[in-house]
């Protein structure tokens, strides 16, 4: 295996493209080569959106979006088309979260844990952690410290966690 490295993400509310742009490039190389297994862990989570195809610069990834701002439910479904076990772990009982749970509900196998607080997303080749939640405040407006890890022996090391904690791809 090789390794790679990390990086520490200091968002502030000046920077409002800086964490939204972070998600564009994670996402669009999962459309590329899908994880067989995507945690996305978030105490509150929303349809934020995810990949601006405003231009249609990413039309080859699914020919189906029309021009402007993908959301999270879109790409997620798409992943799973493609063959990707897709697990959401996020907080019971949230109103703002259950608009997203029901437009994912059908494909994504959702996890819901009353004391959540950890936030992240974890696929094959790397781990994003800190204090963001996946709601438009979140990446747009709060102050959030994220790290971004691609090395291999931390990534390998956080899918035994979250497989232990909330399951893994269907075998």
């Amino acid at each position: 295996m090789k390794s790679r490295g990390s990086r520490f993400i200091h968002s502030q509310s000046t920077e409002t493209r800086q964490i939204p742009d972070l998600l564009q490039t994670i996402f669009v190389a999962e459309l590329a080569e899908p994880s067989r297994c995507l945690w996305i862990v978030s105490p509150w989570i929303s349809d934020i959106p995810i990949i601006d195809n405003s231009a249609n610069a990413f039309l080859m990834l699914d020919p189906s979006w029309a021009r402007g701002k993908i959301r999270l439910s879109q790409v997620l479904s798409v992943l799973v088309d493609r063959g990707a076990t897709v697990r959401v772990v996020t907080r019971p009982s949230i109103p703002s979260n259950q608009s997203f749970l029901q437009r994912v509900k059908g494909f994504v196998h959702i996890t819901e844990t009353t004391d959540l607080h950890e936030k992240g997303i974890l696929g094959s080749q790397f781990y994003l952690s800190g204090s963001m939640n996946f709601t438009y405040l979140g990446i747009t407006l709060n102050e959030e410290l994220l790290h971004y890890e691609t090395t291999d022996e931390v990534v390998a090391e956080h899918i035994i966690i979250f497989t232990k904690r909330w399951g893994g791809p269907q075998q």
